[in-house]
Formats: structure tokens, sequence, C-alpha cells
């Protein structure tokens, strides 16, 4: 009987302890990591304690009956409500003190309230895909935002308030309709990325004037923006590591020539090229190359890859193209590369030069047309080398 009730008295406490760590937990701030990781709470989960719910994904609006009860999640730190045909956002959701990522993409929002400024932990906040024409100045209130989601929206002005988002380092203009950036935005020395492709009014001359004011821009997105040329003022983007351009009608050999005097470029994407100039080789430090090509000649893709020749710097090359040829032999002459990826290229084969690549970790020829026979060759030809196909 003694040890019964011993036995009874540990499990009582272990189960009063156990829920005092939970409440405890449901409290403790996450990393945005840990956040973005973590299985949310679907709509359609049974849901007994939703005070013990960190992460609520309502994403498509078939979670109406918790947007409801949300004032139940006392200690939500994830938000979705994607998709959920919002003509207002529930005023409870300024109300959710221990919020950290709130997404409201696409849905009909012309409007964000002035009940954001309560957010005062909110870290990551995605209003893209709505038809907001503004920002209230009580953005300014969000001192501890990190990523701002701006993605297919109509905003044309920004308060001078949005210069106190001072540890704010991503945000998305993807399709913003941007012509000009705002100035204020010069004043956020935080800022690392920024992405603005696919915004084809805009005006790079003034756009790389706000952006020689950030000290730590890392990672610039430029593609699909209807420019020719880019104006002199990247060459004072000292920090940059990455960045992705190409246009139709772009001088790529322009765009290179200013690319080769940034110092910490190690990183590029250049889409919508027919061929490759030799002033990529200005590019010293680049390590990592992604290359879209378009209705090239078998002439125009043997460039490419003899432009490539000699930058030992370079270990990753990822290739691909609408109206890929036969791959060059001149692939062979890449000997540096650690990494090659020419997915979905509609190739059968490749040439026996690609044997010489004697370094390379990965190739990956997913998406090919490969036959059984040429399988096996080319795992004969690189018989130390991770082949994906």
């Amino acid at each position: 009987m003694k040890k019964y009730i011993g036995l009874v008295s540990f499990l009582l406490l272990f189960t009063l302890t156990s829920c005092a760590q939970n409440k405890q937990n449901a409290k403790k701030l996450l990393s945005m990591e840990a956040l973005e990781k973590m299985k949310g709470t679907g709509p359609e989960a049974p849901i007994e304690k939703p005070e013990e719910v960190i992460k609520l994904d309502l994403t498509g609006g078939v979670g109406t009956k918790h947007i409801k009860n949300l004032a139940q999640f006392k200690n939500l730190q994830y938000l979705s409500l994607e998709s959920c045909e919002l003509g207002k956002i529930p005023e409870v959701v300024f109300d959710l003190p221990h919020l950290q990522w709130l997404n409201i993409v696409d849905n009909k929002l012309d409007k964000l309230p002035k009940s954001i400024g309560k957010l005062a932990r909110l870290r990551s906040l995605d209003i893209g895909n709505n038809p907001f024409t503004e920002l209230p100045a009580e953005i300014g209130k969000l001192t501890a935002l990190e990523e701002l989601g701006l993605a297919d929206t109509q905003i044309k002005t920004y308060p001078q308030e949005f210069a106190n988002l001072k540890k704010l380092h991503s945000i998305n203009f993807l399709m913003a309709n941007v012509k000009e950036l705002p100035e204020v935005l010069g004043k956020l020395s935080s800022l690392k990325n920024i992405y603005l492709h696919f915004n084809p009014e805009i005006d790079s001359k003034q756009v790389f004037g706000v952006l020689t004011k950030l000290p730590n821009l890392e990672v610039l997105i430029y593609d699909n923006c209807n420019v020719t040329t880019l104006p002199q003022e990247v060459t004072q983007l000292k920090s940059l590591k990455k960045f992705e351009f190409g246009d139709k009608d772009i001088n790529t050999s322009q765009v290179l020539k200013l690319l080769g005097e940034l110092p910490k470029l190690e990183y590029s994407t250049m889409s919508v090229l027919k061929t490759l100039p030799k002033d990529v080789r200005q590019l010293k430090k680049l390590k990592t190359l992604q290359l879209m090509l378009t209705k090239n000649t078998q002439e125009e893709q043997d460039q490419v890859f003899i432009s490539l020749q000699g930058m030992s710097s370079l270990k990753y090359l990822h290739v691909y193209g609408d109206d890929f040829k036969p791959l060059t032999k001149e692939i062979g002459k890449l000997v540096q590369l650690t990494t090659l990826k020419l997915i979905g290229n509609s190739l059968k084969t490749l040439p026996e030069e690609i044997k010489n690549l004697t370094k390379l970790q990965l190739l990956d020829l997913t998406r090919n047309d490969f036959s059984d026979q040429e399988k096996a060759r080319i795992k004969k030809l690189l018989p130390n080398t991770e082949i994906k196909f």
C-alpha cells in the first residue's frame, strides 16, 4: 500500500511539474529558425489546450472556427492567415503578446491598421499580395522587426517612422510596382537582403542611389526589371556577396565589368542569356554561379564554358536552358568544380571530357533523358562522384 501511495505521489508530482514546464516553455520566445522548422498546428487538428499552441497555420481559410477563437491562443508566436479572403485583420491578432511571425499574404486587405504597432515582439511580417497603397506610421513601433514582405503590393509612400526599424535585415519588393525606393530606406543600415525582381518600371539610377547608403547590403535580387545597363553606383556596394540579374536586352558585358569591382561578390545568378562574355573572369572571388541560357546556338553555348575557364574560385555551377544543346566538350576544362548541376536540360549524353572533372563531388542530372546505358557510362567516367539522375 505504501509503495502504491508513493507511486501515486510521484506521478502527481511529475504531472504537475510537466504542466508547469509546458506553461513556462509556451511563454519562452523561440528563435526564428526554430519557429520555421517547427511543425505547426493545422486547422483540422483537435485543439484541447489552445494556450499551449505556439504555431498556428490557417492558410487557405479552412480554419474559420479558430480565427473566431484566436483570443484563446494566448502564447501564439507564429500565425499564418494566408489566403483567408480577409477584408480586415481580426483585432484580436494585435492582442497576441508573444507573436513573432505574422503571415497575412494573399487576402483582400487595402489597409494595415494602426493596431499593428501593438505587436512589439514581431520579427517577421509578410503582407504581400494585398492591395495596400500605404503603411501607417505605427509600423515604426515594430522595433524588433527583422523581415518584411511587400511582394505584389501597391505601396507608393512610406512614413518617416519607417526609419525606426533598426533591426530590419530583409525586405521583399518582388512585383511590388517599384519605380523608386523610398529615401527613408537609406537610413536602415541593418539591411542585408533586398529583393527587387520583376519591377519593370524601376529607375535604376535612383534605386542604386539609395542602396549605396546601406553599408551592410549583402544580397540583391534584381532580375526581370527591364534594364539594359546598370549605373556606376553599383561599384559602391562593397559588402555585396550575392547579386542576381538578367533581362532580355541587358548589356551583360557592361554589368560584369561593374561587378568585377565588388571585392566580396561570391554568388551570382545570370538569367535570360544567349551567351556569356569573357568579362565574367573579372569576378575573381566568385564561388557559385547559376546561368539560365535561352535559345542559344551550339557556338554560343561553347562560348559560355570557354568564358568560365580559368576561374579558379568557381566551385559550384548550375546551368539550365529552355533549348539546351548537346553539352560542349569545353565542360571538361572546368577542373576546379566540386558541384555541377545540369537539371532539366533534355540531355541524352555527356561528352567523354566530363571525366576530367576529378574534383567533382556532386553531379546533378535530374530531369534529363539519359538511357540506362548512358547512365552506366557516366558513372564509369566519374566513379568517385555522387551522381543524381
